[in-house]
């Protein structure tokens, strides 16, 4: 069996991209991999053997900071190199865009591959996962496209690079589960959530420290909105006032994984105003 061909992944793909990510669990939708192609048309890759894709790779830009994800190579080519070589033309076609931070969060037990390949740890982003039910609607706003130009600083200054491609797509998508808080007439969070299949992601999610009120308003609102059923996000460990509201909510830590950079260690934010990622893909 020879090298693989490291291609562009693209939406002819998508299913079999789906077929990889199902033997892991990872509950990805077809919008999900669509959003990811379109947000890096160029940067989400396919390794093809014999023309069938046996691996997949995802980027996502954010100016010179990027996130790395949803590598996954299929089981009968694992321990061939096939993810090495996926992640060498990715971190190549990054550091040539212009790049100088790449971060990824990974799984536990590969944490040994990415440092490796010269990334290093930072800290723990836990899964959680539970069942909610309706309990009164918060005070909170549904987003507007015109409050994307207060949104977006915001979010950067938390995230650390703007995101506004990321969040305009999200307004677009889910225009009744994009939430907004305020004091008054200052945004001091906002969240996101998308439904599918009876469940509902939540992320990003976003609260300037030492407003919890207003994280409260922002899930109470969502869900009002989406009704009961089963609620997932991935938080940073780093951030103690999300871990204490959530056990009180009745959620459970699914699993941990490392958030991780490499190349130059720029644009870290703030995970204390952080309450759920865009993915653990897209950071």
């Amino acid at each position: 069996m020879g090298e693989p061909r490291v291609r562009r992944l693209d939406e002819r793909d998508i299913d079999a991209a789906l077929g990889l990510t199902d033997l892991e669990g990872w509950g990805y939708t077809r919008a999900d991999l669509a959003r990811l192609i379109a947000l890096s048309p160029d940067g989400c890759f396919a390794a093809e053997d014999g023309g069938r894709v046996v691996g997949i790779l995802t980027t996502t830009p954010y100016e010179r900071l990027a996130f790395l994800g949803a590598v996954i190579v299929d089981p009968d080519h694992r321990g061939r190199g096939v993810g090495r070589i996926l992640m060498q033309t990715a971190l190549l076609y990054l550091a040539a865009s212009g790049t100088e931070t790449v971060r990824l969060n990974a799984y536990l037990d590969v944490v040994r591959f990415y440092e490796r390949l010269g990334f290093h740890g930072e800290y723990e982003v836990v899964r959680w996962r539970g069942v909610a039910s309706p309990t009164g609607a918060g005070a909170v706003d549904v987003a507007r496209e015109a409050d994307l130009e207060e949104l977006v600083p915001f979010d950067a200054g938390f995230f650390g690079a703007s995101r506004r491609p990321l969040l305009e797509r999200l307004l677009q998508e889910n225009p009744a589960t994009f939430l907004v808080a305020r004091d008054g007439t200052r945004i001091v969070g906002y969240l996101v959530g998308s439904p599918f299949d009876g469940a509902c992601e939540i992320g990003p999610w976003i609260v300037a420290p030492g407003h919890p009120d207003a994280a409260r308003d922002l899930f109470g609102a969502l869900v009002s909105v989406v009704g009961p059923r089963e609620y997932s996000l991935s938080g940073p460990e780093r951030n103690p006032e999300l871990a204490r509201f959530l056990a009180e909510a009745g959620f459970t830590e699914v699993f941990h994984t490392l958030r991780m950079w490499w190349g130059k260690n720029l644009f870290p934010g703030d995970p204390a105003g952080v309450w759920a990622a865009g993915g653990l893909e897209k950071g």
